[in-house]
């Protein structure tokens, strides 16, 4: 074999078998994967710091609501035990009052919920347009045995589900996790303002629903992975049946197609299923959870009214505090699933645009004195991968003028 068939050899050697990616394997590096991405919204960061003070707004608004309207329930409660007593009536003059600065609170946090979500989507836009243009300009600079060994399908299935995947986080759960976090602490807060004791026994249901997430998650961060694995899978293998349809038909191939897909489609179908059983089971859980704490709180609230230590409307505000503060929470669970996807399909993302590049070699151009028009091979091997060699010992002299078709095994190329 001569120096420069050692070379095309050399060059053409893979990093893997062609075929279909390994599965089984969870994210490998969720905190590396989640910091590429915070990098790539950085250029973002005045657009994302007007999006963090408006969530923070809406929240708080909402968030003064039942307070506002205990002093309404409050003073409903005391006109009719006055009515009752013939000592007075309710006054509704100030109970209108507070409904009206209610709803001002109440239409400011829906403006700023609006405002905050139209430039998240506006950024979230962003973000996808520029990774899906960042992968069509590096499928231009990826060398030929990468193709080879990576269905094109595949490579499609980046660019449009992981993309979207991402996409729908950015656009939904990012500002979501903004409110609930400041819901949270905002509510916490004024639970601590009505009562402490009563807020030990809201408190009392926390660490129970921090263990069923860590439970939940724990096994449902792997299915996720193998989700979006097993997705790209079938759709390289669809895309694929659909470009080489006549040659598939010409070589009787049609059974052996189906028995492939079915194969590769009960695969997804099984991880899909736990994955998005784990994620549904959340919700109802953590709603039972919370139900036994309003059961707890509605007992002592009514304990402390009856003992004249808080009013009726704090006990009505404090109910409605624990269902916000619960809330959150659940929905900090939920989106704790979602980051799981995020970080899966980011980091088939950045596994692609991180692929080494096709790099010229321009050290030693060939300087041929003179042209002949004719070629010899002789010994080459060729293969993208070392154990899958597409020419061996191919010895061949072709002569000025001639024409040779140089065909695979079924014709095809």
């Amino acid at each position: 074999m001569s120096a420069r068939d050692k070379g095309i050899r050399r060059r053409g050697m893979g990093h893997g078998p062609r075929g279909l990616l390994r599965g089984g394997e969870k994210a490998r590096d969720f905190k590396g994967t989640m910091k590429k991405l915070i990098s790539h919204l950085s250029i973002y960061k005045i657009s994302l710091f007007i999006v963090l003070i408006f969530a923070i707004s809406s929240a708080s608004f909402s968030i003064i609501g039942p307070k506002i309207l205990g002093k309404a329930t409050t003073k409903l409660f005391e006109g009719v035990l006055a009515q009752i007593a013939g000592a007075g009536k309710i006054d509704f003059g100030y109970i209108a009052r507070i409904i009206r600065i209610l709803m001002g609170f109440y239409l400011l946090s829906v403006f700023f919920g609006y405002v905050q979500g139209w430039i998240m989507s506006g950024i979230s836009n962003k973000v996808s347009y520029n990774f899906r243009k960042n992968i069509s300009q590096k499928i231009n600079r990826l060398p030929l045995e990468y193709f080879d060994r990576v269905p094109q399908g595949e490579i499609m299935s980046r660019i449009t589900n992981d993309v979207d995947t991402l996409s729908h986080t950015l656009n939904q759960s990012l500002s979501q996790i903004i409110t609930s976090v400041t819901t949270v602490v905002g509510v916490f807060v004024m639970l601590l303002t009505i009562s402490w004791q009563m807020t030990l026994i809201a408190l009392g249901v926390i660490p129970l629903s921090i263990m069923l997430i860590m439970l939940i998650v724990r096994h449902s961060q792997k299915y996720f992975k193998l989700q979006q694995d097993y997705l790209g899978n079938i759709n390289g293998h669809v895309e694929e049946m659909y470009g080489g349809h006549i040659v598939m038909k010409a070589f009787n191939g049609e059974r052996q197609s189906m028995h492939k897909f079915d194969v590769l489609n009960d695969r997804l179908y099984g991880v899909a299923w736990k994955s998005q059983f784990l994620s549904s089971i959340m919700m109802p859980l953590m709603n039972f959870i919370g139900n036994l704490g309003y059961v707890a709180v509605s007992i002592m609230g009514g304990y402390l009214a009856a003992k004249r230590i808080i009013e009726v409307g704090d006990v009505q505000a404090f109910i409605q505090y624990v269902r916000q503060f619960t809330q959150p929470i659940s929905q900090i669970a939920n989106i704790s699933n979602i980051l799981q996807q995020t970080a899966a399909s980011a980091e088939r993302v950045f596994e692609f645009l991180d692929e080494e590049e096709e790099i010229p070699d321009t050290s030693s151009p060939v300087k041929p004195g003179s042209v002949e028009g004719g070629v010899k091979f002789k010994n080459v091997d060729f293969g993208y991968n070392s154990d899958k060699m597409v020419i061996n010992k191919f010895t061949a002299s072709i002569k000025p003028g001639q024409k040779v078709a140089i065909v695979g095994p079924t014709g095809a190329g």
